[in-house]
């Protein structure tokens, strides 16, 4: 979270107050024991711990934003290339945070600023919109050379399937992306695909305390057509889909979970295509994470599919017949 001046003056009145009540109490209840007066004492201290966090960011996010992870945006990162000079600011601010918050360790690889960009990427996309938000709980990123197993081992490079995952039980806190896999997400724009994004997806569904398909930046109005729609494709057997159907990954019909984060990948990178074949679906993305990412990318050259590749939907049609638009 960046801190605004007005959320700084905030900060700074609520630890001062907070510092100036321990000494009132520190110094009305000395006369009951001495030791209060410690209270008092320890006010300052109060004040600046108070402080530390918010100082903290500030002092991170006017720091240099280093060359090579612009480098790596430009190069990997349409959502970051598609943003005006000002927002451009502010994201690489939100990433500086994230990567001065939040551990990023390489399992059996090295983790190298291209790595270290890509994963920050991935979490600053879906929050962009958000005036405030925090990946509470979240103290770790692991990177593997490889995707894994259920339990999370990589020894069987034919068996293994996992590109990530959101940890839980003795791995809450951390999530686990398979390195070629994250890279992959950000090679072609507009496949729908993005290991990183997907995951980070989760995390926002998990913010209200349950990962179950209904985030908690879903607004009020949209929570039961919401509801409604992924019930009724969830209903539907994935495999007999109408066609205008089949632009969505499969994946995503294994439960409500994975069908707001496939979903999340898909209004991230094909934006304009989502659109086209689901308006409503595209519309309640919109307000649910904020932003107009068609409108956004509609100015940028991309780096397109193919017009005679198979489609990335998996319909098994050319591009130039299915989801190009």
């Amino acid at each position: 979270m960046l801190i605004t001046p007005e959320l700084d003056r905030r900060n700074r009145l609520l630890s001062f107050l907070f510092a100036g009540l321990a000494a009132i109490i520190g110094i009305g209840l000395a006369w009951i024991s001495p030791w209060w007066i410690l209270l008092a004492l320890a006010s300052p201290a109060i004040y600046v711990l108070a402080r530390r966090n918010t100082k903290r960011r500030i002092r991170v996010a006017s720091q240099p934003f280093p060359p090579a992870w612009r480098s790596a945006l430009e190069r990997h990162v349409q959502f970051y290339v598609a943003l005006p000079k000002p927002d451009k600011r502010r994201f690489e601010s939100l990433m500086q945070i994230f990567v001065d918050e939040v551990a990023i360790t390489g399992i059996r690889t090295d983790v190298d600023d291209q790595t270290i960009s890509l994963v920050a990427a991935s979490a600053v996309i879906p929050i962009f919109g958000f005036e405030y938000w925090e990946y509470a709980g979240l103290g770790e990123v692991l990177i593997y050379p490889n995707r894994f197993g259920e339990n999370f081992e990589s020894s069987h490079p034919d068996t293994d399937h996992v590109l990530g995952m959101v940890g839980a039980g003795h791995l809450s806190g951390v999530m686990i992306l398979s390195k070629p896999d994250l890279v992959a997400g950000f090679d072609i724009s507009n496949d729908k695909r993005n290991v990183g994004i997907h995951e980070f997806s989760h995390l926002i569904d998990k913010a209200d305390g349950s990962i179950d398909g209904i985030p908690a930046t879903i607004p009020r109005d949209v929570v039961r057509p919401w509801i409604e729609w992924v019930g009724n494709e969830l209903r539907s057997d994935a495999t007999k889909l109408a066609p205008k159907r089949r632009h969505i990954d499969d994946y995503a019909f294994t439960n409500e979970a994975e069908y707001f984060a496939v979903l999340s990948e898909y209004f991230f990178e094909s934006p304009s295509v989502l659109a086209a074949k689901a308006p409503q679906l595209y519309q309640m993305l919109e307000k649910i994470y904020r932003q107009d990412t068609r409108q956004r990318f509609r100015q940028v050259r991309r780096r397109r599919i193919g017009r005679n590749t198979p489609c990335p939907c998996g319909s098994g049609e050319k591009f130039k017949r299915c989801c190009r638009v």
